[in-house]
Order: structure tokens, then sequence, then C-alpha cells
């Protein structure tokens, strides 16, 4: 579908300019005069007006706006509202948000008399693929609200997962940097000038100072460029990601580390499953449900392992069985998706094994975090001691000897 914008005149003779979705300039114009208006100008659309509204302000939807938006229209529709009042009474909702005009301009399409997937496509910097899918797989089935329920509780679950993983990587790097700063400050601004008054001792002074001050020399002469260094390894790590090998290596790697690996994996099993329980419920078969799901998966590997296992489905084999074969995903997982097919409800197995792993990712985290923060703490604490301890010791030393 394009968009086209149109000029024309109405059965008054009155002209009309607006916005028109159509795979064609033809039918286009067919579908403008089957509305009783005669085309006058016709025109491809210039970087399509909903986008510019989606996007307008710098602006761009949060992740709790989709929800809500998601939930709000599912409450609407499934009280017999039609769409197009709908995504109205949504819309005013969002005051500041860009989803407000996004809102508004889907409206309008629809009100042209395009289907609701086809006019949330055009918006796809806000809603993905994935939600689109749903979308159009609920209007199919005749299922629209219980798919936007759907929508909306994977996108909850989804927000709960993002605020775990921030709060279990945030909080301990301020920590790291916090303690990071407190000691170079120690070494460049304090060590400094105590070393003044050791030159006028005239002793040797104990090894902990001694390596205490070799440590603040360097870090004077040398810090910038350790800096600088790491921050261009850190920019050279992120462009070597982009590159597909690299990926891949690196997306093994993680799997294989004891702690991370297993996190890392449950974590990414979880999102697919997650969404594979999203379409099959809406209704998509599971081959194509598959295909689409497989885009979730931010781990490289489990990704072209799932592409495997799509292949082995589309040649006859059970998804379970498929599953099992790319040797990736938590065995829970193959386990519950075999009982689903067993019982012919693979949706609700497969979220079912989503609950269950990001259930096991917040113990994890909450176990994880209750280790990490004081065992930051004692290590900042215990290198400013030995700080301090260095600064003092020659000078215990000095009265040691005065006695």
């Amino acid at each position: 579908m394009e968009a086209y914008d149109y000029a024309a005149l109405n059965s008054g003779g009155k002209r009309k300019k607006g916005t028109v979705m159509a795979s064609s300039a033809r039918d286009a114009r067919d579908l403008l005069r089957a509305r009783s208006l005669i085309p006058v100008e016709l025109t491809p659309s210039k970087a399509k007006k909903s986008e510019g509204s989606a996007v307008s302000n710098n602006g761009r939807v949060k992740h709790k706006h989709l929800t809500q938006a998601t939930r709000q229209l599912a409450i609407l529709i499934d009280a017999a509202t039609p769409i197009e009042e709908a995504l109205k009474i949504t819309a005013l909702q969002f005051e500041r948000s860009p989803m407000k005009g996004a809102l508004l301009d889907i409206r309008a399409q629809v009100m042209e008399g395009l289907k609701l997937s086809d006019a949330l496509r055009v918006q796809s910097k806000i809603f993905p693929e994935l939600y689109t899918a749903m979308v159009a797989s609920g209007e199919t089935s005749g299922r629209l609200p219980a798919v936007l329920n759907r929508l909306s509780d994977d996108l909850e679950a989804s927000q709960k997962i993002r605020r775990k993983i921030l709060g279990a990587t945030i909080y301990p790097m301020v920590l790291t940097v916090v303690a990071l700063a407190v000691v170079t400050i120690l070494l460049i601004f304090v060590v400094p000038k105590v070393v003044d008054q050791f030159d006028s001792f005239g002793q040797e002074l104990p090894p902990l100072t001694r390596f205490t001050i070799a440590t603040s020399d360097w870090v004077q002469n040398y810090g910038l460029w350790a800096a600088g260094l790491i921050a261009l390894l850190i920019f050279a790590f992120r462009q070597a990601l982009k590159q597909e090998n690299f990926r891949l290596k690196w997306d093994r790697f993680k799997l294989g580390v004891p702690v991370l690996g297993k996190v890392t994996r449950n974590l990414n099993a979880a999102r697919f499953a997650r969404t594979m329980a999203g379409l099959i419920d809406s209704g998509t078969p599971a081959l194509t449900s598959m295909e689409t799901a497989r885009h979730t998966l931010k781990n490289a590997v489990m990704r072209d392992a799932v592409a495997e296992a799509c292949v082995k489905v589309r040649e006859g084999s059970a998804v379970s069985s498929a599953l099992r074969n790319t040797k990736v995903f938590p065995p829970l997982v193959v386990q519950m998706v075999a009982g689903g097919e067993a019982s012919g409800d693979m949706g609700k197995m497969f979220a079912k094994s989503a609950d269950y792993l990001e259930d096991e990712f917040e113990s994890a985290t909450g176990v994880f975090l209750s280790l990490l923060e004081p065992l930051i703490i004692i290590f900042l604490a215990g290198i400013v001691l030995l700080i301090i301890a260095a600064i003092f010791l020659p000078i215990l030393r000095l009265n040691t000897l005065a006695f």
C-alpha cells in the first residue's frame, strides 16, 4: 500500500483535499470515484504525514504510552465502540505525546476505508511488524479485542522485564562510577599533597605508600590517555558488533559464560515464547508465528537456530522437536511446547513457559542485586582504606621512631 495526497471535487463541485491509501495511482483514482469524488490532483504523499506527526517535536513514543494506548483500544473495541471512535477517544488521552498525532492519523486512514492493521503498518516507527501482524490476524479471525488485550499484556510484561534489567545494570554501574571517581580524586588531589610532606622525613617509605605514590603518578601522567584508549576500545567494540560474523561469535561466547549465558538464554527464550503465545492465540499458524517471532530474539545464535527450526517445521517436523534440535532453548520450553502440541493448546503452554522464565529471571536478579550492592560498597571502602593507610603509615612510623 502507498499513500497518495489528492485534491478532488465532490458531487456539489466543492474542492476537497486528503490522503488515500492504495496499491497504485490508478487504484487510488478508482477509490476516489467510488466515493463520488472526481480526482483533480493525485501525487505520492511526501514523507507521509502520519509519520511526521508521530515523530514531530523530536518526539519518540514511549513504551508505556504504546502499552496504555493498546489497553485503551482493547477496552473500547471490546465494548462495541467503532474503531474510528475508539482511536479518537484513545488519542485524546495523550496530550503531549506523539502518540496522539499518530492515532489521529490512523483514524483518518481507517475512515477512508483502510484496515486498522494496514494503517498501523504505515506507522512502522511506532508499531513494530510483530504488533501489526497480530492485529491483522485478529481482524481476520474476528478476535481483535482479545488480540489487543493480549498485546497489552505482553507489552506490560516486556516493560516489567526492561525495568528489571535496568535495575540490575544501572545501579551497579552508578556505584562503580562513584567508586572510580572517589579513588581518582584521592590519587590526583590528596596523595600528591601528602607526598610533599613525606620528602622532608628523610626515611624510607613503607611498600604500600610507595605503591600508592607510584599509582598516583601514573594516573596523573597517563590517566587521560588510558581513559581515551578505553573509550576508543568501547567504540571499536560497538562498531564490530555491527558486523554479522563478529556479532555471532560474541553472542555464542555470551551463551557459554556460566551465569550470564543462562540469563541471556532464558531472557531470549521468554521473549520468543511470549511472542509465540500471542501469535498462536490470535490465530496465526505455528510456522508463520515462528518466522515472525524469531525477529524478537536479540541473540544472533538463537535467532539463526529458530531459522533452522522453521525449515524443519516446514518439512513436517513438530515445533517441539525442531526447537529441541537447536540445543539452545531451555529444556523447560521444549517440554511445555511438546505438552501443548499433545493437548492442542500450544499457545497456552508457550505463555506458561514465558511466565516461568520471567519469574526465574526476577528471582535471580533480586539475589544478584542483594549480593552485588554490599560487595561494591565493601570494595570501595577497602580501596579508600588502603589509600588512607598508605598515607598514615609513614606518619605512624615516624612517631614510633621519635619515641
